[in-house]
């Protein structure tokens, strides 16, 4: 029997993406749900123009929001995808995950891992550390709920029963270059809490449960946490750019790996820095001040 499966979109001014999202998404089901953070731009108007039902949430990290969603909405489908609204499933995934849903083979599968690539300054960035990143996108219904992490959150499975899903989706979104450094400025805010709460309240724990490749990402981030700040960073950007061959993407892989690997690892670094620098490198005054933002 063929399964079916809803979409999740999370939504804060996304009127230069959402059409093309739901029109993208709409080939795969006509089950889409929205959680939205208080859009100021056109997005609601976009939803209701495909009566796309929309719950507002205040946000606080995209983990939150995603457990949310799933708290609110009654999904009545076998599988649930989640999609940002900056990305595209490639027509070749969208008949893989519709073969996926009809083969019987695959009724024992809690959660579906897919490739994603980045497009940026024009064209897809195939090399280097983050291209493909492998994420569990889908996931059976009422077998996974979203880890509480501020930073790079994962939906953790009940069971880790799990399916490779062979082609692509891809981040491409439409905002310029100031866009993207800002908002790569407010992920390093976040992504620094999640380090500070790893070196200081030992939240990093190993989950017994989580699949191997995240389990595999898990143990690469801990030891990356535990290296010298700052040095780290640098030594990075060699891995992707040198080792990981993120030098053949050309000028666009300079520019990546440059922006994304080297100069947001070390902001996020610096943000570290900022806050053991504000609490006089006391870990006691750290950890409490920690425990009033988590």
């Amino acid at each position: 029997m063929k399964k079916s499966i809803s979409v999740l979109l999370l939504t804060y001014n996304e009127e230069i993406h959402l059409e093309r999202c739901i029109q993208n998404v709409q080939k795969l089901s006509d089950q889409i749900f929205i959680i939205d953070s208080f859009s100021t731009d056109n997005t609601l108007a976009i939803a209701e123009k495909y009566s796309i039902p929309v719950v507002q949430n205040k946000f606080i990290h995209h983990a939150n929001q995603i457990n949310r969603a799933l708290e609110i909405y009654p999904f009545e489908t076998d599988y649930i995808i989640r999609v940002d609204c900056d990305e595209l499933l490639s027509d070749s995934l969208i008949s893989e995950i519709k073969d996926c849903l009809n083969d019987e083979a695959f009724d024992s599968i809690n959660g579906f891992y897919m490739q994603r690539k980045v497009f940026f300054m024009g064209g897809i960035i195939h090399y280097g550390m983050t291209n493909p990143i492998w994420l569990l996108r889908i996931w059976k219904r009422g077998e996974g709920k979203c880890d509480d992490k501020w930073m790079d959150e994962k939906i953790i499975l009940n069971e880790p029963s799990t399916y490779n899903l062979k082609n692509l989706i891809i981040d491409h979104n439409l905002n310029n270059l100031t866009w993207w450094t800002q908002k790569h400025n407010l992920y390093a805010n976040r992504e620094s809490i999640e380090v500070l709460k790893h070196r200081y309240l030992q939240a990093d724990q190993i989950k017994d449960k989580l699949p191997l490749k995240d389990l595999v990402v898990h143990v690469l981030k801990s030891f990356y946490n535990k290296s010298p700040i700052f040095v780290r960073s640098i030594l990075l950007f060699h891995y992707s750019y040198f080792f990981r061959l993120g030098i053949l993407d050309g000028i666009r892989g300079l520019m990546w790996n440059v922006l994304q690997v080297f100069w947001y690892r070390f902001l996020v670094d610096a943000k570290v820095y900022e806050f053991e620098n504000s609490h006089n490198f006391e870990k006691d005054k750290i950890k409490e001040a920690l425990k009033e933002i988590v």
